[in-house]
Formats: structure tokens, sequence, C-alpha cells
């Protein structure tokens, strides 16, 4: 398809531009025109079937050899990797936004050949200068299917000279690396998580992965049962907000002091304003593959309204619409209770301490009725913003978000 209507260096931002003076044409005939019909048009204008196509080739030729590294260092995509390092070999030592090298990518997604080029060309197997703060091999053990872990990966990562820190020996779920990071630094039940993680402690962090022999251990090891992770919430606190009654029983035998309800929350109904401040509700399915579900719903007519993360790599989530209705697509296996409802609001701080009081209160009285379990705490995603999730009595997920905007 032509794209010579496009100059060499194309402006994104000026093709926005555009399709916002083409809404601003539209509704005068149109009232309930959307963006997504301007942004069509547009791209249609320089010759493609959609505003996707265009964004993507406008990404193509601005992509810088920095840009094309990292690229091919999450795909795996070893000749490409080889090839851009020989012209330009400081690239093995180029972070991205996250602060992370091409060595975490490739580390992360599995790609065995593509790390053991990178570590041929240099690349620091113990860097750990990460935005999550968990070096290279954190990001192999803590990131993607904790059953999936590629263990190809992390040996060589071993060979080479990582080693294993708390939060990466939790990750790997391995009684016996835990105790052995431990006894050798016993600082380790110290450490804590990254601000993006909430800087959970290592009995927080056991919590999240659902392991009450790890949260055992931990124990028996010495951790802190009382501290406290970014929130000021101890671990019995946040496994009371979970919902987790093993793990609440076994902090409680351990000595873990009652979490006090704060003074200024009472858990009782919301009052309209809450009500009102719920803007719109949107479902989110699961989906194998996020690209190609995109693909058949623009197919069919509907029209691509977003997607995370915008750089040719795997993707976590995307957005469709048509007419009013909006649909979200987020990465995994769509079968049992893979539906959530996303809703977005306004006074997200509000909900979150009515909900959350409503929960202390009902593990306290031992009441079922009015429980809420939460599956993430308030917290700011990748994408901005502030979300939390709680789950209902189905076992399915509610997600509140508030916009950083």
């Amino acid at each position: 398809m032509s794209t010579t209507k496009l100059p060499a260096r194309p402006s994104l931002e000026y093709l926005r531009k555009l399709a916002k003076e083409r809404l601003a044409d539209l509704r005068r005939t149109e009232p309930d025109a959307q963006l997504a019909t301007a942004l069509l048009a547009v791209a249609r204008d320089h010759g493609f079937p959609s505003w996707r196509a265009l964004k993507t080739e406008i990404d193509r030729r601005n992509m810088t050899d920095v840009d094309r590294f990292f690229v091919a260092c999450k795909q795996g995509d070893t000749a490409s990797v080889q090839a851009l390092l020989a012209e330009a070999p400081d690239l093995v030592h180029a972070r991205e936004r996250h602060h992370a090298t091409g060595l975490y990518f490739a580390a992360a997604g599995g790609h065995r050949e593509t790390v053991l080029a990178l570590l041929d060309a240099g690349a620091d197997v113990r860097d750990g200068e990460d935005i999550h703060e968990l070096g290279v091999i954190g990001w192999v053990t803590h990131f993607g299917d904790p059953d999936r872990i590629p263990r190809d990966v992390l040996s060589l990562l071993i060979e080479r000279g990582a080693r294993h820190h708390i939060f990466s020996a939790i990750a790997l779920g391995d009684l016996q690396v835990i105790r052995r990071v431990v006894e050798d630094h016993p600082e380790a039940l110290d450490r804590r998580m990254s601000r993006l993680d909430h800087r959970q402690t290592p009995l927080h962090f056991a919590i999240t992965r659902g392991r009450d022999d790890i949260l055992a251990l931990l124990i028996e090891l010495g951790a802190d049962v009382d501290a406290t992770d970014g929130h000021g919430q101890s671990a019995l606190e946040y496994a009371m907000l979970r919902g987790d009654t093993a793990a609440r029983a076994r902090l409680v035998t351990a000595g873990a002091a009652k979490p006090q309800p704060s003074p200024t929350r009472e858990a009782r109904p919301p009052d309209s304003a809450f009500a009102d401040s719920i803007r719109k509700g949107v479902p989110i399915v699961r989906a194998r593959d996020i690209a190609s579900t995109l693909r058949w719903y623009t197919s069919i007519g509907f029209t691509e309204a977003g997607r995370y993360p915008n750089d040719g790599t795997t993707l976590f989530w995307g957005m469709v619409t048509i007419g009013s209705v909006e649909l979200m697509f987020e990465r995994g296996t769509p079968e049992g209770k893979s539906a959530t409802l996303l809703l977005v609001t306004d006074r997200i701080e509000d909900l979150y301490q009515f909900l959350k009081s409503r929960q202390l209160q009902a593990v306290d009285t031992g009441r079922a009725e009015g429980s809420v379990k939460f599956v993430e705490n308030l917290h700011e995603p990748t994408f901005g913003g502030l979300q939390f999730s709680i789950e209902d009595p189905n076992g399915y997920v509610l997600r509140f978000l508030q916009h950083g905007y």
C-alpha cells in the first residue's frame, strides 16, 4: 500500500492534530462522531487501512538503532542483536525507560541464544540498576508465569555469575535456595522491593505468591512479622485484605500485631457521590494473543482504541470500540473465571479506604457477609493513574481505575 504521502520523518502529533480538526468538522453534521472515526479518516487519507497501520509505519521510520536493538532483544532476534552490536558495541550497555539493558528483556523473555550473545558481548549479568530493583535474575524469576520460568536461561545466568537475592529465590519458589540466601546474607530478610512493587517485604511477597510454606520458612528464619510495606500495611493486614486465612493464622500464631482500624474511616455504604464518581464500566476478557485478537475484531468492524506496550513486542492489553461500547483484552488463558469489569472513577482513594475498612471489619468479626477480598492494593500501574482490584463472591474481579490525567 502506498505511503508516498507521508514525509520521510512524519510527526504523529501533527497527524493527531489533523484528526482533532477533522472531528470538529464531523461533529457539525454528526454530533455523536467519535475520535476513532476521525483517526481512521486521516489514516486513509495517507494510504493506510487503519490508524494502527499508520502509527506502526511512523514508528518504524522514526526508530533509532537503540530502538531496534531493544526490539530485537525483546523478540529474541539473535541475528539482529549481533548485527547491531557489530556496528555499535556499546549498545550492550544501553538502557531504556525501565533503566534496564537488553539483557533484562532477552532473559525475561526466555531467549537463551540472545542472552548468550549479549553475555558474550559484555552484558553485565549482575546489573541491578533496573527500576524494579530486581536485577537480571529477578526479571527471569519474577515476571511471567511462575510455572514457566525459563530454567535454561536461569542456569546460564548463574553459570555466568548471577546470584539469587531473597525476592528471586521466593519467585523461584525453592525453599533450599531461600534458606541459603538468608544464611549467607541475614540482612536479606529486611530487604524491600521497589516503589513500583509497593516496597513489599519478603513476607508480603510470599503472601502475594500464595506460598504459605515460604511464609512459614521466612518466619522461622527470623523475618519481622510486623514490618510494613510501602502502604504502611503489615503482612497480617495484607493477608487479611486478600482473604488469605492460612497466612493470617500463621502470622497471628507468630505474634503479629493486630492492625488498628483508621479512626477517620467507617465501614458504611458509600453515599451517592461515590456512585456518581463511577464514570463508566468496561468488560475485560483474557486473550491468548492480544495482537491477533485486535486484528480479528477490527476486521469485523470494531475500531482499535489502544494497546500496551506500543513498541512492537508482546502486548499486555488492548482495547476496541464499536458505537458506544468498549471492550478490553488482557493477556491470559481464556478459561474459568476470566472476565474482569473495569470501573473508572474520580474518587478512587475514598473507594479504596471504604472497601479496605469493610474487609478488615469483616475479618475481625468473623463475618463473611460484607467481606471484600482484595486482589491488588491501590497502586500506580505502568500506564499511569491509580488502580486497585477486588473479587466478587463468584470469583470475578472488579478493577477500579482513576486515570492519571
